[in-house]
């Protein structure tokens, strides 16, 4: 290798750090991150539910006042018939809501009377329009906060007929309380909607209908002192998509083809952002019950919108709510941004430090090595003083000498060692191609069983699941875990890997084991018999006990192949002992030659076989605390695996 093993870690060491941080730093910032998101979306709501309290709020008095001024008027207590009277009584319900502008009444003969805030020469001014017979007499008059008359005069030529207003003639056509589109005054061009119900004599019979004149602009205000993040807005749509509220007031008007001023609509709005936030929404069509979310994209950024009905008013009005995302975390961005900077910082520092005590560490054990080279080499005395090192490498120097000692008393065995040698080697490099094919096999076994996993998952939501198909995919599951666990097994032989021990069920394992074996079985037409009664649990290593299950049925099937036996079965039987559970395997095959000396490395009587396997699994089983042996009476191989105490 071009590094030393003293770089490789330290740079190892500092890259871990390093992605362990950005993973932390990661996920945190996707938890937070949308975390923040609700927050916002919560924050949006609680804003859309403050306008739309507000909105109702100030509309609330104005429908309150209209159904009592209706039943005053109605009973008699205050007479239509008697102008000043109305003029006093809507005086004193005007100066009692603020947000009130006018409140008049209007009769089937061409009466009105109409009491409105002004902006002089009084605070208040009254209109009449008496007629009696063909006269018809208009006077205004302005009066000061006590009702006193401040100034008079008179126009005859103002045409006003209260009859031909839709306030009017809509409560007249409904005969109940109504509400007009919202409008812009003509004397203080501020926006307004007016509320108006009808009065009826004692033959309900319509007299006339009363009405109350509301400046909205004080909902336009109270937008644009709520907060939406720190660049998003809240406003009112009308039910034909027109803007009736604001934070900006002035941006609401708009001059209609008549000459008229009315509400600008949300298409020809003069922000492209408020145009783009609600472009996905009908905002014509009837306002919803529930409250609708949705997000969009202008000019590279983010945004949430919001669109909230109004709850419990008479009106078709919603609240439209926009804020971008980044109002709430950009600030998260910016700290994502500067943790990450600091864990390379922290990376850098350490891959540093690192790499000074790994040229530490690895010092002495340098000099170690090349002591030992120069050792096995001669050019050095064994009993030249070590190095100052390690007492594990002190310890391995003494095995060494020894070693070299010994291989120095050996001379008359080599040739013999040499042929041994040789047939290590060639085992040595299957294990190798073993180990090599384990890991190729693994991935795709993994892959399989991870599709499976999906496959039961997608069987399993269907609303009729079928329950053949789920069956297949639970079975091919379990053949690819079996198939998992097989690999990982021969890995641990090759690595002598003494694996864990855990209590297991072996008639379970020898079903397990006998599907796995199913194919090469049925392909020489052996049948497989099992005699297990329920036992307690064994207690080993579950996987290394089931190879040597296999190792021993692989026997048993080549041995009948082998002889083409007319009778192809094998017998799996158990019983329960003391303090251990013993299983028998037999077949129908000829037996054991007896040239063969069993459980022997290399010696076998298969010609393509190296003689390992009865070998390994002897001392898999032994290392278990059990045993393996061949009976010679029965003509059967046996094991015993220790099981769990009472």
């Amino acid at each position: 290798m071009r590094f030393s093993l003293g770089f490789v870690l330290a740079l190892s060491l500092a890259g871990l750090q390093f992605i362990a941080i950005c993973i932390v730093v990661f996920t945190s910032y996707v938890s937070s991150e949308r975390a923040m998101l609700e927050h916002a979306r919560g924050l949006m709501d609680e804003a859309g539910i403050n306008a739309a309290e507000h909105t109702k709020r100030f509309l609330e008095p104005a429908t309150e006042i209209t159904e009592q001024a209706r039943r005053i008027l109605d009973s008699g207590l205050v007479s239509v018939t008697q102008p000043q009277e109305m003029e006093e009584y809507f005086f004193q319900l005007l100066q009692s809501e603020p947000q009130l502008s006018g409140i008049y009444f209007g009769d089937e003969t061409g009466n009105f009377v109409y009491v409105m805030k002004s902006d002089g020469p009084g605070p208040y001014r009254t209109k009449f329009i008496l007629i009696e017979g063909e006269e018809r007499t208009i006077e205004y008059i302005w009066r000061d906060e006590d009702f006193a008359v401040v100034t008079r005069s008179f126009d005859p030529e103002d045409t006003f007929d209260a009859r031909t207003r839709p306030w009017y003639t809509e409560a007249r056509q409904l005969g109940a309380r109504i509400w007009t589109d919202p409008y812009i005054f003509f004397s203080s061009q501020q926006p307004g909607i007016t509320v108006a119900a009808p009065i009826h004599g004692a033959s309900d019979t319509l007299r006339g209908v009363v009405g109350i004149d509301l400046d909205i602009a004080d909902i336009s205000m109270f937008l644009s002192d709520l907060t939406v993040g720190a660049s998003g807005a809240a406003f009112i749509l009308s039910d034909d998509g027109r803007v009736i509220a604001h934070p900006d007031p002035a941006r609401i008007s708009t001059r209609n083809d008549d000459g008229t001023v009315g509400f600008i609509g949300i298409n020809d709005f003069s922000d492209p952002i408020v145009r783009a936030a609600f472009a996905g929404f009908d905002v014509t069509a009837a306002p919803s019950t529930q409250a609708e979310r949705a997000g969009f994209t202008f000019a590279g950024e983010d945004f949430m919108t919001l669109l909230m009905p109004i709850p419990d008013i008479d009106l078709p009005w919603n609240i439209a709510v926009f804020a971008p995302e980044n109002d709430f975390i950009q600030g998260i961005k910016d700290n994502r941004v500067r943790n990450i900077w600091i864990a390379a910082i922290i990376s850098v520092i350490t891959a540093l430090a690192g790499l000074t005590l790994a040229e530490l560490i690895l010092k002495p054990v340098r000099a170690f090595a090349v002591r030992t080279s120069l050792v096995s080499q001669g050019e050095v005395s064994t009993s030249d003083p070590l190095p100052r090192t390690y007492k594990e490498l002190r310890a391995a120097n003494a095995t060494l000498i020894d070693e070299i000692a010994e291989r120095r008393r050996l001379d008359a065995k080599l040739q013999e060692l040499n042929r041994e040698l040789t047939h290590v080697t060639r085992v040595n490099m299957m294990g190798q191609m073993a180990t090599g094919l384990a890991h190729e096999l693994s991935q795709p076994l993994t892959t399989i069983s991870q599709n499976l996993d999906t496959a039961l998952s997608v069987a399993k939501m269907d609303p009729k699941p079928n329950k053949e198909l789920i069956s297949i995919l639970t079975e091919l599951d379990e053949q690819a875990h079996q198939g998992g666990d097989i690999i990982r097994a021969l890995r641990s032989f090759v690595r002598k890997d003494k694996g864990s021990e855990q209590p297991f069920d072996i008639k379970e394992l020898v079903a397990q084991t006998q599907r796995l074996l199913r194919q090469e079985l049925e392909g020489g037409g052996i049948t497989i018999a099992t005699d297990i009664p329920d036992l307690r649990p064994a207690m080993g290593n579950r996987v290394q006990i089931a190879q040597v299950l296999i190792n021993l049925l692989r026997n048993a099937n080549d041995a009948i192949v082998t002889a083409e036996a007319p009778l192809r079965k094998i017998t799996i039987t158990a019983q329960q002992l003391p303090d251990a559970i013993e299983v028998r395997v037999a077949d129908t095959g000829p037996g054991v030659d007896a040239d063969v000396t069993l459980f022997k490395e290399f010696q076998t009587s298969k010609p393509d076989g190296l003689g390992l396997g009865l070998s390994i699994s002897r001392t898999i089983v032994e290392a278990g605390r059990g045993r393996l042996w061949y009976d010679d009476t029965s003509k059967q191989f046996c094991f015993t695996v220790p099981c769990e105490t009472l």
